[in-house]
């Protein structure tokens, strides 16, 4: 993490400390602020992974319950929701050249932004790059940020760009701290996920062929 970076985390973020609510007996650390100075860095140059998990989404009286995987490797993602809007299998596949949207057995690609195609074929709004970095534990670069941590010096609640988060659980691995069940909420959106599995290892690449994404 660069020095400009820290600098505006520490001044320009309120850093709060509270009291962890988890029912488990956990130790706390020595200093929480400087065990989330060390993670930070960390669990943001996590560049791969493989989560399985679930998800429920509420917008005033309407919702659905789907469960999900993603898989992340650099800027390419391969992100499927199994159950929502009556459809089976909803699927995002992307990069920093595109996005390609599935459903329905029919295959959408467009350039932009992966939110704003998701929201135009099922109405529902989900940050989908801010997400990258949430589901780690860490906000969004470059976007203000108000963070609570735990006395273990993680995430335990973090309003960025209209959302309100609330770190539920964690789980280790590799000597890291991974969110294992988050709430996010914004004016329109209730959303709860709960991952219950990490995998870091490396992952396929995905390569656009003929306009689609596919993994080699």
């Amino acid at each position: 993490m660069s020095r400009s970076w820290l600098g505006a985390l520490s001044l320009g973020l309120f850093l709060l400390l509270t009291a962890c609510s988890s029912q488990q007996v956990r130790h706390s650390v020595q200093d929480p602020i400087q065990t989330w100075r060390r993670q930070q860095p960390i669990l943001e140059g996590l560049t791969s992974w493989d989560l399985r998990g679930r998800i429920a989404v509420r917008a005033g009286n309407d919702g659905f319950n789907a469960n999900f995987s993603w898989r992340q490797w650099g800027e390419r993602y391969h992100i499927q929701l199994s159950g929502p809007f009556g459809i089976g299998v909803l699927t995002l596949a992307g990069d920093a050249n595109g996005v390609a949207l599935r459903s329905k057995g029919k295959t959408v690609f467009r350039r932009g932004d992966a939110a704003a195609i998701l929201y135009r074929q099922t109405g529902v709004r989900l940050p989908i790059a801010a997400l990258r970095y949430w589901v780690r534990g860490v906000p969004q670069r470059e976007v203000p940020a108000k963070v609570v941590l735990d006395r273990e010096g993680r995430l335990k609640e973090l309003r960025q760009a209209g959302w309100h988060m609330h770190y539920k659980r964690y789980t280790r691995l590799r000597n890291m701290e991974l969110p294992a069940k988050l709430f996010l909420d914004n004016r329109d959106l209730k959303v709860r996920l709960v991952i219950d599995r990490w995998v870091l290892a490396a992952m396929p690449v995905m390569r656009h062929h003929h306009g689609k994404l596919r993994n080699t």
